[in-house]
């Protein structure tokens, strides 16, 4: 029996890349600020892409704690809703708030709706 895909575990594997995106560009883009917040914003981001690949990974066997490995790592990428002058920023935050809550709820569930 197939199993589909919900949208939120495909919304968080684009996150994962955006993070890996915002990473990455943040270290090569200068902002005047320390390196050293630099290179840890880059471990966060890092970590939280780590976390959903994992946990998209880990979901086809065991669905509670894959789910929670995604809801966790997409928590970083609420950051965009402190960006409240680049309105695509704030809506990507507030998508990644709705997909660590579906995520959770996912994992609080008792059967999954693809088991269902």
């Amino acid at each position: 029996m197939r199993k589909a895909v919900v949208w939120w575990v495909v919304v968080a594997a684009v996150m994962a890349a955006m993070q890996v995106m915002f990473a990455v560009g943040n270290l090569v883009e200068d902002d005047g600020g320390p390196l050293y917040g630099q290179l840890a914003l880059v471990a966060v981001m890092l970590l939280g892409a780590g976390l959903i690949a994992t946990g998209i990974a880990r979901r086809v066997r065991r669905r509670t704690p894959a789910s929670l490995l995604i809801a966790v790592g997409v928590l970083p990428s609420l950051l965009g809703i402190s960006l409240v002058w680049f309105p695509p920023a704030v809506i990507y935050g507030l998508l990644a708030l709705v997909v660590a809550y579906v995520a959770y709820r996912d994992a609080s569930a008792e059967r999954s709706p693809v088991e269902a």
